[in-house]
């Protein structure tokens, strides 16, 4: 994969921040018409033509790493169809607490295999019961950011609570040097986000069950400049 250059995403995630800054407390998520969703194994069956055909979906990002070994098994195929469809697709990888975090980014590398046109990598931090030590999983989750950067030539979405985000990120990974997808499901969050996970409740034509969804601060163009170079 060619390396994508450094200064040009750097600029555009400047931009993007900017987006971010604009918003004002206490909307509701239905004041934002750009959403989508997330995916992984745990929603077990996808009826691609119901899901497309009566969605109005902007977005969409796939599990595809867990930790260094843990490969999610739904997302190759799950690329493949929104490719031929053409939604705008992505990918995240679940921040694993007892693992080396350059090693962590080297598995989704390998697996996500992103490339031009597809979205920023995300990482997802949150609370895990192998959590124990703040100081060390600052420093994994940020060697994982420095070879994502080093790779792709951006720092990767950070998506968290919250909670979480103002109790033990906020310092290191800071509003306006990090794209954040924030999980809040009492309403807007306050730090400066560019997605927000509203709810783990909606229910959407195509997937059984419930799925997250996700609003986007800003419009179509704004979206575009989360895409690689």
């Amino acid at each position: 994969m060619r390396r994508f250059k450094v200064h040009t995403i750097i600029l555009l995630i400047a931009s993007i921040v900017l987006v971010g800054c604009s918003h004002k407390s206490n909307r509701s998520s239905d004041q934002f018409e750009i959403w989508g969703i997330d995916l992984s194994k745990h929603q077990r069956s996808v009826n691609w033509d119901k899901l497309i055909d009566n969605n109005q979906i902007s977005f969409v990002f796939l599990k595809a790493t867990e930790g260094t070994l843990i490969v999610d098994p739904t997302y190759n195929t799950r690329k493949q169809e929104l490719n031929k469809r053409n939604i705008l697709c992505g990918a995240y990888h679940f921040f694993g607490h007892r693992t080396d975090g350059k090693e962590q980014a080297l598995n989704f590398i390998k697996t996500a295999k992103l490339k031009k046109g597809d979205l920023t990598p995300v990482l997802d931090i949150e609370p895990h019961r192998f959590f124990k030590d703040q100081d060390w999983m600052i420093k994994q989750a940020k060697a994982f950011c420095k070879k994502i950067r080093s790779y792709y030539g951006v720092y990767p979405i950070i998506y968290c609570s919250s909670n979480f985000y103002e109790k033990y990120l906020k310092k290191d990974f800071p509003e306006d040097e990090y794209v954040l997808w924030i999980a809040d499901y009492r309403g807007e969050p306050s730090v400066k986000w560019l997605i927000w996970q509203h709810t783990d409740n909606h229910r959407i034509k195509g997937i059984s069950g419930t799925i997250d969804r996700n609003v986007f601060d800003g419009s179509q163009d704004d979206l575009k400049k989360l895409v690689l170079r």
